[in-house]
């Protein structure tokens, strides 16, 4: 029986999905286009994701738009990444203060700063003027890696002063760039790849996770509504027997 075309009930949806945008340059090449219109495609599909998630009641959503390893890809390509994530924040800058949507950069900051100083202001200053807006926000994350993130967070805890004895999960969480968020509950990746390549890998521990077979490029709405969906009928058990009022809760 096909599910319904509709959202799962408000509990049953996750509170902060992300996902892993692969598959640009892979559809580029098999359709005979540049690789900058496999990225400006993908960029369409981004746009249908967090309209699926806004839309949809989901709190948070964070997209991985480039990794602290995609600095290794061609000049060409990263100034054609970098100038395309500026012009489509530029264009859709007032969306951000119309609908309400909180913006937030995740990941290092020095290099783009210091490489592409125009669009680290434009993160700066979104940040700034949606820091107060509610309910939705959408973390770009931008030359980041998990890897990266736990060493800053550690550096953090570390220039601080704080002793080992002294260490908890929960001081260690307020260092991370997630700060104040739920952690995922949904990872997506496109392209048919299996792996999370180290996205929020502290955070997304008992995340659930979809690996779509199609390009980013090749994904539309309803894809990731019935991702979704899917979330929606899972078992979540977080380490613990599942029990016989969780089997009626969930058949619920």
């Amino acid at each position: 029986m096909a599910r319904p075309k509709v959202p799962p009930q408000p509990e049953r949806l996750p509170k902060h999905v992300v996902l892993i945008p692969d598959g640009n340059g892979r559809w580029a090449r098999e359709h005979g286009k540049l690789v900058a219109e496999g990225h400006r495609r993908g960029a369409e599909a981004v746009k249908a994701f967090l309209r699926v998630c806004r839309d949809w009641g989901i709190p948070f959503a964070t997209v991985w738009g480039f990794s602290t390893e995609n600095w290794e890809r061609s000049n060409l390509e990263v100034k054609a990444i970098m100038r395309l994530v500026e012009i489509s924040l530029r264009r859709n800058r007032g969306t951000f203060k119309r609908d309400g949507m909180r913006f937030l950069h995740v990941g290092r900051r020095d290099r783009i700063a210091r490489s592409y100083p125009s669009l680290a202001k434009l993160f700066s200053d979104m940040e700034q003027e949606t820091e107060d807006y509610k309910p939705f926000t959408f973390n770009l994350a931008l030359d980041y890696g998990g890897r990266d993130e736990m060493l800053r967070a550690i550096k953090k805890l570390l220039e601080a002063g704080l002793q080992p004895k002294d260490l908890t999960w929960e001081g260690l969480a307020v260092c991370l760039d997630t700060a104040g968020q739920p952690d995922p509950d949904l990872v997506i990746r496109s392209s048919g790849e299996h792996r999370l390549s180290g996205i929020l890998p502290l955070q997304s521990v008992y995340a659930e996770i979809a690996f779509l077979p199609q390009f980013l490029p090749e994904l539309q709405e309803e894809d990731f509504r019935e991702v979704i969906r899917d979330f929606g009928h899972r078992e979540r058990r977080f380490g613990r027997r599942l029990t016989h009022k969780d089997t009626e809760d969930h058949a619920g």
